[in-house]
């Protein structure tokens, strides 16, 4: 495993040119509250939230956000010293916070190869590492206004110049090599998905079952061998043969 970085030090490795600016992004979603530790900091800057005046405006526990970080902030130390993986990570751009809030905003959701739209956690370190570091992924592509990030202490190249970009979501696709990888490491994001698509189109199913007990049972169907694939009405059929056996009805 390659050492662990704080920023202080990667800062010092690789200082900002003329241009540059250090950013960061995070999300509500984390149990971390990275949100509440920017507010702490006293950053001057106030976090863009990504997904305003989008549809998934109202998702205040959810949100992610961009910010500006100046030099010498006390948020650096909150990330050097926290142990959540999942909060966010910094990142290196010369676009504005106005044109970040649009790159990120592109990658709401993804193209799974089935053609299935599906959210993407972009500000989770966990997931957004394999991708940028894996040979299938163009990460200047994915990423066109990032120079270089530190995501969980890791510091990565992506080599994105551009200060604009103006795709709509979804636009990027997942390979297919990539998705089946990323699903036998850890299937949390293809639960989440499967969950968000009862959510949407089987709200019958989604609302059967009290919130802890769906998420086990999708991650039990899951963990039974349909991770990859078309796996949408199989999991409604086994989600009706458990409502047939325990007396709910959908």
């Amino acid at each position: 495993m390659m050492p662990i970085e704080t920023p202080d030090n990667w800062l010092r490795h690789h200082p900002l040119s003329d241009g540059e600016q250090l950013f960061t992004l995070f999300s509500s979603a984390s149990a971390a509250k990275p949100l509440k530790a920017w507010q702490l900091s006293h950053g001057t800057q106030a976090p863009s939230p990504i997904w305003g005046d989008t549809p998934y405006a109202q998702w205040a526990e959810a949100m992610p956000y961009v910010v500006r970080v100046d030099a010498g902030s006390g948020f650096l130390d909150w990330v050097a010293s926290t142990e959540a993986r999942d909060w966010g990570w910094l990142f290196v751009a010369t676009a504005t916070q106005e044109a970040l809030v649009e790159q990120f905003r592109s990658l709401t959701k993804v193209l799974l190869p089935t053609g299935d739209e599906v959210f993407f956690r972009f500000w989770d370190g966990r997931y957004v590492l394999p991708i940028l570091a894996s040979d299938e992924v163009d990460a200047a592509e994915l990423l066109p206004l990032v120079g270089r990030c530190l995501i969980n202490g890791q510091a990565q190249g992506i080599g994105g110049r551009a200060t604009h970009t103006t795709r709509p979501s979804p636009w990027w696709q997942v390979p297919p090599s990539l998705l089946a990888r990323l699903g036998a490491q850890d299937p949390t994001t293809h639960i989440n998905n499967l969950i968000t698509w009862l959510s949407e189109d089987r709200p019958d199913l989604f609302e059967a079952f009290p919130e802890v007990v769906l998420r086990r049972k999708v991650a039990r169907f899951v963990a039974g061998g349909a991770a990859s694939g078309d796996t949408k009405q199989a999991l409604a059929d086994y989600l009706g043969q458990e409502c047939d056996r325990s007396g709910c009805n959908p």
